[in-house]
């Protein structure tokens, strides 16, 4: 919402009168057969989430603090954001547990050095192993920073992991939230290849879980 800016939401129910029948009929047969469609282009609803996200498995929850767990990293500066995500398995219950701790942009190395001691420690790291130089900064400044291993379809593989847990995201974690309710693949006929966007925590959490072999 922006100030003095005063919002009128309006439908074709506030002007029903002055339609066509037809028109009329044809919403009222989409309501029927198709209420989410209905909702978001008949009535201007918001959509929660992308037509054929990635993720359907996941719910909001307290992140079990007593598993062991490590995180993972990504980075960028201008146009993607630096982040990083806390990551537990509970093996025995099948369940994955997610916290977005760190999302934002235009952090340089010293910046990303000085967050990851104050969030990370000396606790596993598993870093993009595309800058293995900021990973070799990072373990300069005595952070357990690991690259993460990608090999041929490392990524089909580890959203195919991703999807078998059941996943509790950290209700606070609104920057995960988003990128689980739009990460979705490019032909959704095939399956085979996410499109490469809403993924900055995402491709951490599938690093995770590749160096925990999980």
């Amino acid at each position: 919402p922006q100030e003095n800016t005063t919002y009128i939401h309006t439908t074709y129910l506030d002007n029903i009168d002055n339609l066509n029948e037809d028109i009329v009929k044809h919403f009222d047969k989409l309501k029927e057969t198709n209420p989410k469609e209905y909702e978001h282009v008949v009535l201007g609803g918001w959509k929660h989430k992308a037509d054929g996200v990635i993720f359907e498995n996941w719910k909001t929850g307290t992140f079990d603090d007593s598993l062991p767990f490590i995180y993972g990293g990504d980075y960028g500066f201008a146009n993607d954001p630096s982040t990083i995500v806390k990551v537990a398995v509970d093996k025995k219950n099948n369940k994955l547990y997610l916290k977005e701790e760190f999302y934002e942009k235009h952090i340089n190395t010293k910046g990303l050095i000085e967050v990851y001691n104050k969030i990370v420690g000396k606790t596993n790291i598993i870093c993009d192993s595309a800058e293995l130089r900021l990973i070799a900064d990072l373990r300069g400044a005595g952070l357990n920073a690991h690259p993460s291993v990608k090999k041929p379809g490392s990524v089909l593989a580890g959203i195919k992991k991703m999807q078998s847990f059941e996943i509790i995201v950290e209700p606070n974690s609104k920057n995960l939230i988003t990128e689980l309710n739009n990460y979705e693949w490019i032909d959704k006929g095939t399956k085979e290849v996410p499109v490469d966007d809403f993924n900055h925590l995402i491709d951490p959490i599938r690093y995770c879980l590749t160096f925990l072999r999980a």
